[in-house]
């Protein structure tokens, strides 16, 4: 089995796209790309994979930056949110305590 994958690899490797009229197959717009890239010199297409590749980087990189630009705001804004609900609340309800409790030592001392 491996001398005949071994052998239409060589077949296919000694094929020159170059030479070839491609003009009346159907070839995908990948196809027609991966045509042209493979017809390229070695280090034009060194060249192409480096500038493709730091352009893809590029956009992944600001993609990933605006999401994290986000999830930190999301995550300042969740904080603030819990320190203003908190605060302000516990004082309050510590305020309304020791009111009540005020209220009720006042009534006992009355009482006796």
């Amino acid at each position: 089995m491996q001398s005949v994958a071994g052998a239409v690899n060589a077949i296919v490797s000694g094929v020159d796209l170059n030479n070839v009229d491609l003009s009346n197959l159907d070839l995908s717009v990948l196809d027609r790309i991966a045509v042209w890239y493979g017809g390229l010199p070695s280090t034009v297409q060194t060249g192409v994979t480096i500038v493709v590749g730091a352009i893809v980087a590029y956009v992944v990189f600001k993609i990933v930056a605006k999401i994290i630009k986000g999830l930190v705001m999301s995550i300042i804004a969740a904080v603030l949110a819990f320190l203003l609900t908190t605060v302000p609340g516990n004082m309050i309800l510590s305020n309304a305590y020791d009111r009540v409790e005020q209220q009720v030592s006042t009534s006992l001392s009355q009482s006796q």
